[in-house]
This record gives C-alpha cells, structure tokens and sequence, in this order.
C-alpha cells in the first residue's frame, strides 16, 4: 500500500499554496498552508475536478463563501507547479457539477444550477451559458436537476443528463440525455430514457455509442445520426452509477450494488453483455470516480471518502484482481470528494477536505 505522505514520488514540483486570488492568466501573492503539504487550496468546498488532455492543468470546480452566500468558482491550476493560475467566478450562487474538457483542451463545460456553462480555457472567459429547454411536466411539477456530462470525440456535441421532473408527494416522471451542439452553443435534441435518476454518461471511443446509467438500468445510446436514439437497455446493475470506458473501447466499467456489496461491473461492448466483476465488501461501501489508465491495464475507484479510510484502490483490468502496491491512502484530508487519473497514466489527483480551512487539490506520481 502506497502513502501519499510517505512513499509516493510526488509529479512535478508543487507548492503549498493558500486561496489564489487569481485572475486571467495573472497570479497573486499565495498563503501558506503547512497543515496540507503538497496541495493547492481551492476553494472552500469543491464540487469537481478535471484534467486537461495534455496533464498539464487541473480545474476544480468549488463554491466560495462570500459573507452568506456561496458564488461558484472556477480555478485552473497548473500541475507542474502547483499554482493556480486563473480564477473564474461561474455564478454568484447556485451549485455546480462536475467539469468535462473538450477533447483538444479548448473548452470545458460545466453544469451550473439549470444551465450548461462553456468556457475557454486558452482565455478563462464563458463562451456561452445555455439553460436546459423546458422539460415536459404535469402543472406544478419542476424540473429535473442536471447531472452528468460527457463531450462527445469529436467536440461536435455535449451530452448532459437530467432527472426526471417530480411533483412534491405526487410522484416522478422520466429522464432525458439532452444533446448540446457545440456549434450551435444550442440544445438541438433530447432522448427519454427509463427511470428517474439519470446519473452519469459515457461516450465510446469510436463515437458510435454512448451509455447512460439510470435507476433503472443501463442504457445504450446510438450516436451516429443526426439525432441520438436508445438502442437497448444492457443491464440494471444494481442501480449503477458511474462509469468508464476501456481507451480501446470493447469494455465499460460501472459502480453498482449487488446483493448488499459495492459492485464494480464489467460490459462487453460488443455484446451489450454484462458480469460483476469487483467487489469492494460487504455492507455500506462507499465507491466513486470510476477511471481506467490510458492503456487500459488498472481500473481505479475511489473508496470511502471520508478519513482515515479514504483511499484509491487499483485493480489489475485482465485479472480483475487487486493491486494492493497501487492502492493510495494517507491523503492528509478529512475527506477525498473528487479523484482523476492523469494522461500519462502515472499521475493522480485527488480533491477533498482539511477541517474548516477548505477544499485542497493533491497530485502524487505513482
């Protein structure tokens, strides 16, 4: 077992940073913060984190507190020094998802409360903030929140799911994928799909296909025409929740609930097929953020967020066993709220909690 603290080979040279009050492409003077060595602060509670294309910039999404209120804050830090080099305020209240970035780097997309938000990373500015079109609902009845996203290979679409509307002690209706042309910087189409929650989406390598976990199932989407369609449902797989494709494409990872257990599942692609394939134990287990390594060979899934449990485990893809040398714990976090696995495969990032001092990023080479 690794520990961050003591036995992993930090990436990069970072410093210990306090809140940056950056903006643009200027920086500022930085507070120390020694109770978290090696980690940049973010924010007061972040809310998501992504990785640039290239490793060379992480994005956090967190809320920062402004007397009463929480505005949603956009920072950019860059990893080979651990500073943050560009702050953006995304709303002066109001929650927010977790980012996606386009896949030349050049945008990143963020749900903010009811509306997708684009943003050019080259200049730190929205390009755009598009509501979510009405979603049909009996009278009295609202809206469904917005979850996940995911940007389609060729940056043409983004794919953002939402719940189904619901109507206070009447019931709830079904969820859509809404389909977001990046051209456009419009919604042109939605797809119903079965269930209420809508919970994470993830487009095939090959562009083909899309999955979408719902409550009541995981649902395959087909990408190729000009309007997206429900080709099948492979699977319930326990109430899945998030997944990752295989780079290659022929296989999904999925979280899910099996009997009691926390499930990790394994689909066929080509067969629409799926088996459980992980289990995380017995009981209450709590797994997030699942990724796989750029060449396919570790699937890693953040477990129990809150300290001193909270670690990220490494699995073995073609023996769907442990790697217990790869498994990272010691985080010097009260808790791990968000976790990514850099592009060279090598590098991991990890947001969460110290105290009352705020939202901290930390990234180790392994």
């Amino acid at each position: 077992m690794n520990s961050l603290a003591k036995k992993a080979r930090w990436a990069g040279s970072l410093m210990v940073a306090g809140v940056l009050l950056v903006t643009g492409a200027g920086a500022a003077a930085a507070d120390q913060a020694p109770e978290v060595p090696g980690a940049t602060a973010v924010g007061w509670r972040s809310l998501g984190l992504a990785v640039s294309p290239d490793g060379t910039r992480a994005y956090v999404v967190a809320w920062d507190r402004v007397g009463s209120d929480l505005s949603v804050v956009l920072r950019t830090v860059d990893t080979r020094t651990g500073t943050v080099v560009a702050r953006l305020t995304l709303a002066d209240t109001g929650t927010a998802g977790r980012p996606v970035v386009s896949p030349d780097g050049s945008r990143l997309y963020v749900v903010v409360s009811e509306q997708l938000v684009a943003v050019s990373t080259a200049t730190n500015t929205v390009l755009s903030r598009t509501p979510a079109p009405d979603q049909p609902r009996p009278a009295g009845w609202s809206q469904g929140r917005l979850t996940g996203l995911a940007v389609s290979r060729d940056g043409a679409r983004v794919y953002v799911d939402q719940y189904g509307p619901y109507g206070l002690n009447q019931g709830v209706g079904t969820g859509r994928v809404l389909v977001f042309s990046t051209g456009q910087d419009a919604f042109t189409s939605t797809v119903p799909v079965g269930g209420y929650q809508v919970d994470s989406i993830a487009v095939a390598p090959n562009g083909g296909a899309a999955y979408v976990s719902t409550d009541q199932g995981l649902f395959h989407l087909d990408t190729g025409g000009a309007v997206p369609a429900v080709a099948r449902v492979v699977d319930r797989l326990g109430a899945s929740t998030e997944l990752a494709p295989s780079p290659d494409g022929t296989r999904l990872y999925a979280l899910g609930w099996q009997t009691g257990s926390g499930t990790g599942y394994e689909v066929d692609t080509a067969r629409d097929t799926a088996r459980p394939a992980v289990t995380f134990g017995s009981g209450w287990v709590d797994v997030h953020f699942v990724s796989v390594s750029p060449d396919g060979r570790r699937l890693y899934v953040l477990k129990d967020g809150w300290a001193p449990e909270a670690s990220v485990l490494s699995f073995d893809t073609a023996t769907n066993t442990g790697v217990p040398a790869e498994t990272f714990t010691g985080f010097a976090l009260d808790g791990v709220s968000d976790a990514a696995v850099g592009p060279d495969g090598h590098t991991l990032y990890v947001v969460g909690l110290h105290g009352g001092d705020g939202s901290y990023l930390k990234t180790v080479g392994f």
